[in-house]
């Protein structure tokens, strides 16, 4: 897809609000303010403007639309009736449209529920991390374990498509007991049809990661906690359709598969990347000249680069054996020029399919789920060669 067409694409919408920072988080917010996110609301307007004019969107088809952040649900009711009749009225969308909000248990309300619904939006997604209060706390998050509960039972959640839940292990504190009560919960909620299940990264610049008197949970103890999430949610029906992601058939996110099979998306918000063939950019992630920048009718983009054929080899390869679908290798060869199945690495891809760790299907070479935990380090022998 080159810049100067567009037939369809995705969109990824940033919110950059908290109502508080989480421990563990490294991703770009800040504290919710009304007025500020008023002129932010005006901002993404103006960015999605721009964009239409510069890469002749107006045409151009929304398959998927994902609120992200942040805390896309710290939004009042007023600010997302106003982006709903400013922005989202402006895109030619699907009919098959996947719509997606990100939302936490203390700032989702049935009203909001309602007014999303109403606007559209089919699929929901609760940040949980835990449903243990210890660990929630230790966590930094602003919810309990029974306010988490009680607002994914609400009633009205039976009208969205899907409903989704983002929990995370190897935790402070955490032990192989308190993640399988978790997951007991979990799959005890009747609306759950998606799971995604992280395990705790620690970046240095979060206050978790200054926290030097925690104890963590042993890597065996990990281990245990990575396969029964994988144990679990196979005998509950969720597919594992990528290393960290778990969906009931039919509910498997689209937006992100978007990523990962280098499909067009463009990226709204501070922070916020963008991929059109063959470029990628970001843009700067700060909400104040992210404002300032757009008033001024400039574009708030911190990088641009171009993907050459060594920079999308590696992409195709690290992001095709972490899913599913696998590495297919015609698109491989149309975006780089080369067979994937050639010079050193055939004799690599045959020890893979001995050691069970990859098989070949219709013109694809697909991870096993032994394979799929191994990710990484099929992507580094196939890629250093």
């Amino acid at each position: 897809m080159l810049l100067n067409s567009c037939d369809s694409l995705s969109l990824y919408i940033h919110i950059p609000f908290c109502s508080k920072k989480c421990n563990y988080c490294d991703f770009y917010s800040i504290p919710y303010r009304n007025n500020i996110s008023n002129d932010f609301i005006f901002a993404q307007e103006k960015e999605w403007l721009i964009l239409e004019k510069k890469y002749s969107l107006q045409n151009c088809l929304i398959k998927t639309i994902y609120f992200g952040g942040g805390t896309p649900s710290v939004l009042s009711l007023e600010q997302w009736e106003k982006i709903n009749s400013n922005l989202i009225k402006r895109f030619n969308l699907s009919p098959n449209l996947e719509w997606s909000i990100e939302c936490n248990p203390e700032s989702f309300t049935f009203e909001k529920a309602m007014l999303w619904y109403e606007m559209g939006v089919n699929r929901l997604t609760f940040g949980i991390q835990s449903l243990n209060n210890n660990e929630l706390k230790i966590l930094g998050r602003q919810h309990t374990k029974e306010e988490a509960i009680k607002k994914i039972n609400l009633s009205f959640l039976k009208k969205f498509k899907s409903i989704g839940i983002d929990i995370m292990y190897g935790l402070p504190k955490q032990t192989v007991e308190s993640f399988e009560e978790t997951l007991n919960i979990i799959f005890s909620l009747s609306f759950v049809s998606h799971i995604s299940a992280y395990q705790l990264t620690l970046n240095k610049n979060t206050l978790l990661a200054k926290e030097k008197k925690l104890k963590y949970p042993t890597e065996d103890e990990i281990l245990e906690m990575t396969n029964l999430i994988f144990d679990r949610c196979k005998k509950e029906g969720f597919i594992h359709y990528e290393i960290s992601n778990f969906a009931k058939k039919g509910h498997e996110c689209k937006h992100n598969i978007t990523y990962w099979s280098h499909l067009p998306y463009i990226g709204l918000g501070p922070s916020a990347h963008s991929y059109i063939h063959p470029f990628r950019w970001a843009n700067i992630s700060n909400v104040e000249k992210y404002i300032l920048k757009l008033n001024l009718n400039k574009m708030p983009i911190k990088f641009k680069e171009y993907l050459d054929k060594e920079k999308l080899t590696i992409e195709l390869i690290y992001l095709g054996f972490r899913t599913k679908y696998g590495l297919d290798e015609q698109k491989y060869k149309m975006l780089t020029g080369n067979n994937f199945y050639s010079g050193k690495r055939i004799k690599i891809i045959d020890e893979l399919i001995k050691d069970n760790l990859v098989f070949y299907k219709k013109g694809k070479y697909i991870p096993t789920e032994k394979g799929m935990l191994l990710a990484d380090y099929i992507a580094k022998k196939l890629i250093f060669i």
